[in-house]
């Protein structure tokens, strides 16, 4: 789907930072919503569910699962786009994390590859640019600027997966990314805006934007953002899973 999905919850909603394959702390932090907030508290993940972490496949499997249950979603970002080109046999640069998430494809069997491939991607067909939910809150996985909201072409496209950059490379082979949540003109009728991507020590607020990856695959913790409530909810990560000087 390259399509934004417009979603009216009439109930609780917490919206999860990127897990990058670490399972238990995804579940953990699940779990711990669903029993503070009630089990049909329904969850929103910012993307970037895979690569980097040491459980790429099982944190995949168990967003599809909760998906297919009906308590699930997550938005379409970068990760999961190349992974996904990589399964449709594109040529991409199999690096930053997306190897382990290979290895992990190849260490099946041939009839277990075809079976999840195709689970794979039946389930990407279906997952939105971007969500914006009763309305007041906007989940991207790198954000979004305010004129690109009910938007959906390749400009809108490229900025909520990769975020607004300079076009230049830092040392360790990253983009230089901008800040672009100084760019916003908010009131109090401006739309929460919750995005992953970016990593912050801690959960990022400017100007009614909320960067919510706070780097659990690197030793940090996730995080989960309850909009109604405007409160966080933590899990510490169990280790750290990855260096930003592996490639």
């Amino acid at each position: 789907m390259n399509d934004f999905l417009k979603l009216n919850i009439d109930r609780q909603f917490a919206v999860i930072g990127d897990s990058h394959g670490c399972y238990y702390e995804f579940k953990e932090l699940l779990e711990k919503i669903w029993e503070n907030y009630g089990k049909d508290t329904f969850i929103i993940s910012v993307g970037d569910n895979i690569d980097r972490g040491d459980y790429n496949l099982d944190t995949l499997s168990y967003c599809i699962e909760l998906f297919e249950k009906g308590k699930f979603i997550e938005v379409q970002s970068n990760h999961m786009d190349k992974f996904v080109r990589w399964l449709k046999g594109n040529k991409v640069k199999v690096s930053y994390g997306l190897q382990k998430t290979v290895e992990e494809f190849q260490s099946l069997s041939v009839s277990l590859q075809e079976k999840l491939k195709e689970k794979i991607l039946n389930y990407w067909e279906k997952l939105p640019l971007y969500i914006i939910v009763n309305g007041d809150t906007i989940v991207a996985h790198a954000g979004i600027k305010d004129e690109y909201i009910g938007k959906k072409d390749k400009k809108v496209r490229s900025f909520v997966l990769y975020g607004a950059t300079t076009g230049r490379f830092l040392e360790n082979g990253f983009p230089e990314r901008l800040d672009w949540t100084k760019w916003r003109k908010v009131n109090e009728k401006s739309p929460k805006i919750i995005y992953g991507h970016q990593v912050f020590e801690e959960p990022y607020i400017n100007n009614r934007a909320y960067g919510i990856d706070t780097g659990c695959v690197l030793g940090n913790k996730l995080t989960a953002y309850l909009p109604k409530l405007d409160k966080f909810e933590f899990v510490k990560a169990k280790k750290q899973y990855y260096s930003f000087e592996e490639k």
